[in-house]
């Protein structure tokens, strides 16, 4: 025998089983894969080769039919998409349009417009007098300090604070 010397395994290192194998059922995976894969040689160089050339011809046709007519179906299922959300808008102003000609015609009554010149206008007819409610005052809640005062004068600019914590980070 000819070659390079066999080298004795070093005394630290793991053993390695020459006769490792993998578990069944990867085994059996695999050897399926390998089944597939040569019946799918197989049947191109028959098919090629054989009594059945059309059958390429068909499946590459079929194919470049399915990359060439993806882009115009997308297309028009994008329209038809729109087309509904066209109608549904169009629906929508449909019931917006008769509610508003439902408010005109209650506005060209001459008593609703008269009830809503007082109410909302503070209107009233000759000789009647007017007087308004006015709320008592409430004791409301001071949320904040009261512009002008020390408080504000105390208070450094905004940018000069932003510095000043850009500064304490290094």
């Amino acid at each position: 025998m000819t070659g390079a010397p066999r080298r004795a395994p070093h005394a630290d290192a793991p053993s390695v089983s020459r006769s490792r194998r993998a578990p069944a059922p990867i085994l059996a995976l695999t050897g399926a894969l390998r089944g597939i894969g040569r019946a799918a040689r197989n049947a191109w160089v028959e098919a090629r080769s054989g009594e059945r050339p059309i059958l390429v011809v068909l499946v590459i046709a079929l194919g470049l039919a399915v990359v060439m007519l993806s882009g115009p179906f997308e297309r028009y299922a994008d329209g038809r998409a729109r087309v509904e959300a066209t109608r549904s808008t169009a629906d929508t102003l449909d019931e917006e349009i008769a509610r508003l000609e439902r408010r005109v015609e209650h506005l060209e009554d001459p008593a609703n417009l008269e009830l809503l010149a007082r109410e909302q206008q503070g209107m009233i007819r000759p000789g009647e007098v007017a007087y308004t409610l006015v709320p008592p005052q409430v004791d409301r809640p001071v949320i904040s300090a009261p512009r002008g005062g020390e408080a504000e004068a105390a208070a450094p600019p905004w940018y000069a604070r932003a510095w000043d914590t850009v500064r304490s980070w290094f």
